[in-house]
């Protein structure tokens, strides 16, 4: 498991979380994230990745969604690789957000 006191560099964090959506998330959002509504929401230019709180991104792939197809990844993925793909999409696809989200973030939702 990585280190979550290591901060991350967006260029690393950019790079794991493009290599990690394209494995895990583009199935279903698709590579260039805009989904396949409405069971799978576009996550370009969506008020989600955009300008929802970062908490809620991060729980969303820690616990999934009830009622949805949306699984959670909190027993598959590291806290980095987590942050990876949190900070990927809010600034893939023209989203620039400029939000980095580091896995000592993912950690302290998991103790929320």
């Amino acid at each position: 498991l990585a280190d979550t006191s290591r901060v991350w560099t967006m260029d690393e964090l950019m790079a794991m979380g493009e290599e990690k959506y394209n494995t895990v998330c583009a199935a279903c959002h698709k590579a260039d994230g805009t989904g396949m509504p409405p069971m799978f929401p576009a996550l370009a230019g969506s008020e989600f990745t955009t300008t929802g709180p970062i908490a809620d991104h991060i729980d969303i792939l820690l616990y999934g969604r009830a009622g949805t197809a949306m699984q959670a990844f909190g027993s598959q993925l590291t806290d980095a690789e987590i942050a990876a793909v949190v900070t990927y999409t809010r600034n893939a696809w023209g989203n620039n957000t400029v939000d980095v989200v580091q896995p000592a973030d993912v950690s302290a939702r998991k103790n929320n």
